[in-house]
Formats: structure tokens, sequence, C-alpha cells
């Protein structure tokens, strides 16, 4: 028998020669440096992180808050904004947008100057080409309006956050006076004048700019008076949003508890306090417990700027209704929430823009079937992707499977460039609901009503085409060929008309044929683009693709099908490249 101390068990499975042991330790130590090397690299972003913070001192300072008694009040919202060389075209809709008509006390094109007179903003774009990023400022004195001009304080500040950075600045501004408060745009440059990477500290970004600024309001317009502070605070009573007042009784207040004083020593301040907090019980955000007493919402502060950012949107929809010249109810005005909303959302584009003037998103007013009028936030669109105002749109809250979607999806059915009426001998996008009843849609008014008006009139002209019926029940049906016979008479009848104009002889495409030829004009039509295929004396006419845009004025060859020339590699697998 073998001794117990000779005895050694070896633990593992059975035939495991101990590599394995090895090789998942390897593992472990791999994702363990993972875990505490790489992601802190990946979080980095492209900013050095040991790189020279400017103006950190004069933020620090600045936020601490303690102004002189009687500072001016100033607003400045900041936006970083990273650049890549090879696209630009954010950094020119920005400026496009800012130098738009209607800025001016005029109602002129905004005026784009700098450090030194009038600036040119193809020249300061191309100094930006190369820059990492950009530096995007709206600068808002409360008494802006008193101001003789803000073109001067707003180089006095520029000059101001040289000194404060300790460097020379390239940057251009413009003033906007086309609201109730006049403000200025100032865009910087992400270099400095060594041309190195302009860092700002997020301090200074934060509280140091506002405080220069205010400093120089005060200087122009002297310390607020008493008089004015009382008419401020005043005026702060019945609003809808967060103000300077809520700000001062939260302060004041012990958790969510205040105590008023019964006998107060400023008997004015007194009653404007009391007048806020009546206005914030009649929200729903405070409540009077017992005499002097007062208890706030736990969650006062989001919901007044929740009620701040909608009445804002309400302002944005009704000067949009207002441009265009139409009238609805206050009552019929919607904000869009695709977290709620099911169905899909179809309607004419009545106005967008820009949510605040410094970022890239833009907003659409909605005029929609279901007789509301919608406010919907689309994100971040290209300059080329955002719908012109009069295009019917259909709207959809989130796909149906796969991650969701950070902004709603957009379908441009119809182009207001290209305009066709019920009676138009080709596809139209009244096509796709002719035969299909939405309940939700209201044909007594606003948009609703114009189109139950031009269903009712397509399905006439339908009918009489022989490409759809009446059925006994009172519904409609449309011929499940309608839409191939649409789609060839309009290929036939534009191809007529260019052979006609040109003396060339049209050849009918055909489906699953070859197309041949050099790639010419494109058209636009109701609801797509078509390519003309030219070939000797003859002419084709097939629907329109990227792939053929990036082919205009050469020879190509291809099979037609019912949406698109399949070409190339698209011949094998389609779908691929449209």
């Amino acid at each position: 028998m073998m001794p117990s101390e000779d005895f050694k068990p070896k633990l593992g499975r059975i035939r495991d020669s101990g590599r394995a042991k090895a090789i998942r330790h390897t593992t472990q130590v791999v994702e363990e440096v993972s875990r505490n090397v790489v992601r802190p690299l990946r979080r980095r972003g492209h900013i050095n992180p040991n790189a020279l913070r400017r103006g950190l001192a004069s933020g620090v300072v600045a936020a601490t808050g303690s102004f002189a008694p009687g500072t001016r009040r100033v607003v400045v919202r900041a936006r970083y904004v990273r650049m890549t060389k090879t696209n630009l075209g954010p950094a020119h809709a920005h400026l496009r947008y800012i130098l738009r008509d209607g800025t001016t006390r005029e109602g002129l094109p905004g005026q784009l100057y700098d450090a030194i007179g009038p600036a040119d903003a193809e020249a300061f774009l191309s100094r930006s080409e190369n820059d990492p990023h950009q530096f995007r400022f709206i600068v808002a004195p409360e008494d802006s309006a008193r101001l003789a001009g803000q073109e001067p304080v707003i180089r006095d500040l520029m000059k101001q956050m040289e000194a404060d950075l300790g460097t020379k600045l390239d940057w251009v501004a413009v003033d906007h006076f086309n609201t109730g408060h006049p403000h200025t745009h100032v865009v910087v440059r992400g270099r400095d004048e060594r041309g190195q990477d302009l860092i700002m500290a997020r301090d200074y970004i934060s509280h140091g700019i506002r405080g220069r600024m205010q400093d120089l309001v005060t200087l122009e317009l002297g310390p607020e008076t008493e008089l004015e502070r009382i008419a401020r605070q005043t005026n702060e009573i019945g609003q809808e949003r967060m103000t300077g007042l809520d700000r001062g009784l939260l302060t004041r207040a012990t958790g969510s508890v205040l105590v008023v004083a019964s006998s107060p020593i400023d008997p004015q301040r007194h009653a404007i306090m009391v007048g806020r907090l009546r206005k914030l019980e009649s929200l729903g955000l405070a409540k009077e417990q017992r005499i002097g007493v007062w208890t706030f919402d736990a969650e006062i502060e989001p919901k007044l700027r929740q009620l701040g950012d909608r009445a804002d949107k309400i302002k944005m929809m009704q000067r949009a209704l207002d441009t265009v010249g139409l009238e609805r109810s206050p009552g019929t005005y919607a904000i869009f929430d695709r977290g709620t909303r099911k169905e899909p959302l179809l309607g004419k584009v009545v106005g967008t823009g820009l949510v605040d003037e410094i970022s890239d998103r833009s907003w659409l007013v909605v005029d929609a079937t279901d007789g509301r009028v919608h406010y919907v936030e689309a994100g971040r669109l290209k300059p080329e992707s955002v719908p012109a105002r009069e295009a019917i749109v259909r709207i959809v809250p989130d796909r149906l499977t796969g991650k969701p979607l950070a902004t709603p999806r957009i379908e441009v059915l119809a182009d207001p460039a290209v305009r066709a009426g019920p009676d138009y001998d080709g596809p139209l996008w009244l096509d796709r609901i002719v035969a299909s009843l939405d309940p939700s849609m209201q044909s007594r008014a606003g948009f609703g009503a114009a189109l139950s008006r031009d269903l009712a009139a397509r399905k006439e002209w339908l009918a009489a085409q022989d490409l759809g019926r009446f059925t006994k029940d009172g519904t409609f049906e449309l011929r499940t060929s309608a839409a191939t016979q649409l789609q060839q008479r309009e290929h036939n009848r534009i191809g007529a008309e260019i052979a006609a104009k040109t003396g060339a002889a049209y050849v009918p495409s055909v489906s699953g044929t070859q197309a041949r030829g050099v790639v010419g004009e494109t058209i636009a039509t109701p609801t797509a683009k078509l390519v003309v295929i030219r070939r000797d004396t003859e002419l084709t006419v097939v629907p329109w693709s990227k792939a053929l845009e990036r082919h205009r004025g050469r020879e190509i060859a291809g099979i037609v099908t019912p949406h698109q020339l399949m070409i190339g590699r698209n011949r094998a697998r389609p779908g691929l490249e449209r």
C-alpha cells in the first residue's frame, strides 16, 4: 500500500495538462487590463487630459457667485462643437441660420462682425477647416434693449476673454433683434494664436464669461436700481417657468419647507414673495400648510423648467402659423412625444427652425390630419434633409425592431417643389392612403379637411381611369396593378415629351430587361426622381438612384426594376447601393 504522505491529489479535469489554467489566467489578466486601462482612454475623447485649460482662475472666482449688489443680469448659453475637415456642413448651416433674413431691427439679414469691423463668413470658415472644434455662444443681457448698441460691448467682452485666456481669439458675431430680448451670437475658433488647440476651462465657460459680461453691462448702464429690481421681480410673479424669485425662495427654504415672517421688515419684498408662492400654489408646486409655512413639491425645479420649455415651443408654433397666415385655436396645439405616441403622424410642414439657435437640432411644426398642430423635435439633420415648408411628411415615433431611435423618423411624401393635383396621371402619395381610412383624421378643419377633398377627387379620377372602384359598402378599392400602370404611364408621358423636344425616339423601359446608354438629366416627379438614359438616337426613362448619379455623363448598362436600374454589384446583390 502507498504511504499516505506520498499521495498528492491532482485537481482538475481528466487528461488536463494544466495549459488551460494558464490560458484562463492570461485571459483574466487581459480582461482586467481592458477594464482599467482601455476604457478610460476611450472616455478621454480627442482632448488631451493634460492640455492647458485656459481661464480656470477667472472661472472659479465667478463660480462662487459673489457679485456686487446691483449687478445687471446676463444669460450666456454655450455649446462646444466638434469639427471634421471633411464635413464643415454644420458650421456652414449655423452661420447661414444666424445670418438669415429678419434678424435686424429693420427686418434685414444679420450683419457679421469681428474685432475690427465687418467680417466675411466664407473667410472665417476657410480659416476653420483644420480646427478640432468650435465654440458657440449666445450672449443675452437682461437689459439689452437699453444698450445703445451691442457691438461695442461684445468687442469689449472678447478683449476681456483674450486677457483671461492669455491668447488672441479668432471670432465673429452677429446681433439679433427678432425676439423680445436682443441677443448676440458669437462663434469662436478652436485654435489659439499659436495654432494650438484652444481649450477653455469648464468653469470659465459656465460662469466666467457671464461674470465678465455682467460687469461690462453694469458699467455701461450703471447698477440696477431698487425700482428696477422691484419691477423685474414683479414681472416674474406670474411666469410659468423657473425664475430668479424661485431660486431665492428655494435658497431660503430648509429642505422643502419655507417659513415666511408674519411681520416682514420689507413689506414690498414680502408682497412679491407671497405673490409668487400663490402662483406656485395654483400650479400645484407649493402648498401653505399653515399661515406662513409653505412646502414645495419635491420636483419643483424640473417641473418649472418643463413648463417654460413648453411655453417656448408654443411660441415657436404661434410664430410659424403667423408666418404662413394660418389661424388655429391654442387648444389644438400639441407637442409630439415619441415615447407615448404609437401611430405615425401625417401632415403638412408649416415651419422649421433650430431649437435654440445654438445647437444643430431642428424642429418642425406640422399641421396634421388629426386636426391638431404638432411641434416635433427632429434632432440633428443635415441641411438638405430638413423638409421644406408645405412638404407632406410622415413622422414615425420609433422603429418596430432593433435599438430605439433617439429622434423620430421623418419621411417626405410630397415635395412642394413638384406640385400635382388629384388628377395627375402618375403615382401620387395619395395613392398610399386612398383605400385606407384613418380613424384619427378630422375632415372638418385644418389639413385634414383639405386632404379629405383631395382624396375624394383622387378616388373619382382613379375610378374614371378604371384603376379603382367604389364598393357597395361605400369603401374604395385600388386595383392591384394600379401602381405599376401609373408608373408606366408617367414614364411614357415624360419620355414622349423629351423625345418630341430632342427628336430622339423614345423606347419604353420594361422591368427585367437590360437598359444601356449614357446617363443624362434627372427629372423630379411628385413621388420620385427619374433619369434619362440616351443611346444613339434613342432614349429611355428609368428610376433614379445614387449609383446612377455617380455615373452621370458616362455609359452604363443595367437591369430595369420597378424601383431602380440595377448596375454593377447591384445586379447580384440588390439593395446594397441605392
